[in-house]
């Protein structure tokens, strides 16, 4: 008997890990609809390698998450279910009274506050809540330690307008690169705005922020710098998350900005030392 809870308490626990990965939940979502060849999935995440997809997909296959089948020189994956139905009925099924009542009792609460939020006649308030993920990478010819150190020191030499708070008064742009230090732009007068808080750093292969980045109508966000060795310089990955009452347009000027700032100015400063940001000279 006890064989047989260990047996299941180690496949709960590989459900578990397979499920914890972002990347690996998105292939179950895309298999939900229907069976997909693994070539189907590598395109579905342009942004990762294929040796990097297809490990996914064995961490998935080893959790009896999903089946694998051969048809001829193809690979198709289809969704295993017995897995989530274990896990449902494990962790979730003695849950469900209590938490549709706990659900109910929210849901009132929720439309309360929306009546209550529309009644003050603002353009805004009323919109519902929505979170953004912005992902990209850079290739820049030069070592980890000097991406990093214009990530973290030489700001003004690649961010400037029209990316400031306060605009032409704007006269520096500081990173304290520190847990709990700030990002941050000074005004000409002594004053500012602090942009973000640094959560996590490690010299030369993260830099973790968080706080709302400028956008006016996020409640929450985090940005993530992660800085890989590769043979010909540095991959410098961001990711950008964030929750508030933010559209399609939000996410694609946001994106739009991280692409000039990162793929433009801080490439070009790096690798030919121009600078296209607040400091346009060096001092």
């Amino acid at each position: 008997m006890r064989s047989a809870e260990h047996t299941a308490s180690r496949g709960l626990d590989a459900t578990w890990k397979a499920l914890a990965e972002p990347v690996r939940r998105h292939i179950l979502a895309l298999l939900r609809d229907r069976p997909r060849t693994t070539g189907e999935l590598c395109r579905a995440f342009a942004d990762m390698t294929r040796f990097g997809v297809m490990n996914h997909i064995a961490v998935l296959k080893e959790a009896g998450l999903i089946r694998v089948d051969r048809r001829g020189r193809e690979r198709v994956n289809s969704l295993e279910p017995e897995p989530l139905r274990l896990l449902y009925e494990d962790w979730m099924r003695d849950y469900a009274v209590t938490w549709a009542g706990r659900m109910g009792r929210l849901k009132r609460h929720a439309e309360r506050l929306e009546r209550e939020e529309r009644s003050m006649e603002t353009d805004w308030i009323g919109a519902p809540l929505a979170s953004l993920l912005i992902r990209q990478h850079v290739e820049i010819a030069a070592p980890c330690a000097t991406v990093f150190q214009a990530l973290t020191q030489d700001l003004s030499a690649w961010w400037g307008a029209p990316y400031l708070l306060a605009g032409e008064d704007t006269a520096d742009v500081v990173l304290e690169p520190w847990p709990g230090g700030t990002f941050k732009e000074i005004t000409t007068d002594g004053g500012g705005y602090v942009w973000c808080t640094v959560d996590q750093i490690r010299r030369n292969r993260l830099l973790t922020l968080s706080g709302r980045m400028g956008m006016r109508d996020a409640i929450a966000g985090t940005v993530r710098f992660e800085l890989e060795d590769q043979a010909n310089g540095t991959r410098l990955t961001l990711e950008h998350a964030a929750i508030g009452r933010l559209d399609a347009k939000t996410e694609a000027s946001f994106g739009a900005g991280w692409q000039d700032l990162l793929a433009g100015r801080l490439k070009a400063f790096v690798e030919r030392g121009e600078r296209l940001g607040l400091k346009k000279t060096a001092s």
